[in-house]
């Protein structure tokens, strides 16, 4: 994450992101955020999602 505050919950587990930080979404596994003031997070897939391009 590069700027902002959000609230994480992967599975079971939730927690606050913060600038600097980073998580991992497992595949299939429930996730979700909550923006908890003006952010920016970068998204990086493996293997690529072809749903997101273009």
């Amino acid at each position: 994450m590069v700027l902002g505050k959000i609230r994480f919950s992967i599975g079971e587990e939730t927690f606050e992101v913060s600038p600097g930080d980073f998580w991992n979404v497992p595949g299939g596994v429930p996730h979700s955020a909550e923006i908890l003031e003006d952010s920016v997070a970068f998204e990086v897939f493996c293997p690529r999602r072809d749903e997101y391009i273009g």
